[in-house]
């Protein structure tokens, strides 16, 4: 399967079950898990069906029939800039496409999304322990800013 071809395009109401699986994934390689009962579950797959309705934008990596990384977008209004920015909420990709150029291509769709959108700015965080991560950032040209995120349940 090498050789097979990876397209990047925008996910479809087909794609939720092999999403939920890659969304676990995710959570399990940044230390947590997702809720993984039978109604949350379906739940998840419900949502992910009608993406339309959110404001969410996935775009899937694929190759083949199998889907073999995400990223997740939101665009967002910040009170402190008085502008629209793209916020990027996740970017994962299964180990056998790291360090292929994939993840770069990938940032690439997200700035010229952001340059379609007219957005200015483009947002993320990633865990302080995901060293490499953090490194593939720096690596683009991208700047940090130290930050805590809070969780009120």
């Amino acid at each position: 399967m090498v050789n097979t071809p990876i397209i990047i395009r925008e996910a479809k109401k087909y794609d939720a079950p092999q999403l939920l699986s890659l969304f676990e994934k995710h959570a399990e390689y940044e230390g947590n898990s997702l809720l993984s009962t039978k109604q949350a579950t379906s739940d998840k797959l419900n949502i992910l069906k009608n993406l339309s309705d959110t404001p969410l934008i996935i775009l899937v990596v694929v190759q083949g029939t199998e889907i073999k990384g995400y990223m997740s977008l939101l665009k967002q209004f910040s009170t402190w800039d008085m502008n629209y920015y793209l916020y990027m909420d996740c970017l994962y990709l299964l180990p056998e496409l790291r360090g292929e150029g994939m993840g770069k291509l990938l940032m690439e769709h997200c700035k010229s999304y952001s340059h379609q959108h007219k957005l200015l700015e483009i947002q993320w965080q990633t865990p302080v322990e995901n060293s490499k991560a953090i490194n593939f950032y720096k690596h683009i040209g991208a700047r940090s800013k130290a930050k805590l995120r809070f969780f009120w349940e």
